[in-house]
């Protein structure tokens, strides 16, 4: 089976994040995802802002 452009990408982040957590205790992985979450929660606040302002 070819594996597409987006199934190679989606490879490359599982394996980054892997890399970035194996070591992590349970808590520690919480906390991580709980400041990946944040960071894209504001870039996504800052977008629709963005995107409002370019509207108006």
């Amino acid at each position: 089976m070819m594996e597409t452009s987006a199934m190679k990408e989606l490879h490359r982040i599982r394996e980054r994040i892997y890399e970035e957590t194996k070591n992590m205790f349970r808590d520690e992985l919480i906390e991580y995802i709980r400041r990946k979450a944040n960071k894209v929660r504001e870039e996504m606040k800052r977008l629709r802002e963005k995107a409002v302002n370019e509207i108006n």
